[in-house]
């Protein structure tokens, strides 16, 4: 669409000029021979923002960890440092007489539960009959659960050996579920109850990336490269001006190591316009447009969310779909508004 006018722009009155320098619109009768054309802004559902850092980790919470049962002489991993490994894959030998220590005191302690099994069995009619106190049954199941939970305990670790070698005094521990392995590499003796290693479930690999909060709520993915990878929760605390999103689990195919630092392509879903550069202008520290209405020129505040090579990625409280906005003399049509007579 293009209009032109016969008056030029030095032709213009020096007193309308001053009269419309303080508006925001303008007749088109009063632009003289501009010549003037539009274009109607595109809208997109979403659109790829500036970049931002991320890093690949774990999600808190789903680590499984393994803790050692005794002290330990020697500790000999299988695997290496963030390793993928399957359930059952050996990670680690035990080794020294520490062992031997710990598989004769599962051994005590299944004697003690059987034995406190057969004297709650054994008194638990004769509470229902009366015959025994409420306070000798109370320490007879007090002995018995107490017993019970330390063998079940024991038992438990147990369930993750695959192998014991009596002549090294050593046995393996396997992985109780498949995953990454994050291994416990210690410069200090293995005392009981430390973390021998952990297993980082492939599930719980994500993308955490710190989006800007004006832009949070409609973070819909990041893009690493090929990968295209949805978000899944954004977090409801913010940290300055900015909230911690995480990913959905990063594919394998995707090649990212946890701990990795990034950057991102965030995509936002948001019904948004692209229009071109030069159709915009600042003025009075914000960004605007020129629309037409009728047979006027107004300027518009939009806000710019990104850019490409030719385009601003644009909002507006106003529907822009079917508005026409000056994309050609906008430097002349500012440059009468501010009062200057000409470009």
């Amino acid at each position: 669409m293009m209009a032109k006018f016969g008056v030029s722009l030095l032709c213009v009155p020096f007193y309308l000029l001053a009269s419309i320098a303080s508006a925001e619109s303008i007749s088109l009768e009063d632009l003289g021979n501009l010549e003037l054309s539009y274009i109607q802004p595109r809208k997109v559902a979403s659109y790829e923002g500036s970049s931002l850092p991320a890093q690949i980790e774990r999600l808190p919470g789903n680590d499984y960890w393994v803790m050692t049962p005794e002290n330990i002489q020697q500790v000999t991993f299988l695997v290496g440092q963030g390793q993928i490994v399957t359930k059952g894959q050996a990670i680690v030998r035990l080794t020294g007489p520490e062992v031997f220590h710990f598989l004769a005191q599962i051994e005590a302690a299944k004697s003690l539960y059987q034995l406190a099994k057969q004297r709650y069995d054994r008194n638990k009619p004769l509470l229902e009959s009366g015959s025994i106190s409420t306070e000798k049954w109370r320490e007879i199941s007090q002995d018995y659960f107490s017993t019970h939970l330390e063998y079940e305990h024991m038992q438990h670790f147990m369930e993750m050996v695959q192998s014991i070698d009596a002549k090294t005094e050593s046995l393996v521990v396997i992985a109780p579920v498949a995953g990454i392995v994050n291994l416990n590499h210690l410069n200090s003796p293995y005392t009981a109850g430390a973390q021998l290693f952990s297993l980082v479930p492939a599930d719980s690999i994500r993308v955490k990336v710190n989006v800007p909060m004006s832009q949070s709520t409609s973070l819909s993915a990041v893009n690493i490269n090929q990968c295209h990878i949805s978000i899944d929760e954004v977090s409801a605390i913010a940290d300055g001006v900015f909230l911690t999103a995480w990913s959905k689990p990063v594919p394998q195919e995707c090649n990212l190591l946890l701990g990795q630092q990034i950057t991102v392509i965030p995509e936002y879903q948001k019904a948004v316009y692209m229009l071109p550069k030069n159709s915009v202008f600042s003025w009075q520290q914000e960004s605007q447009i020129f629309i037409q209405t009728a047979q006027t020129l107004s300027a518009l505040s939009i806000d710019i969310l990104g850019s490409t090579s030719d385009e601003y990625i644009i909002a507006s409280d106003q529907d822009l779909s079917q508005i026409q906005v000056l994309s050609q003399s906008v430097a002349a049509v500012k440059g009468i508004l501010l009062g200057l007579g000409g470009e």
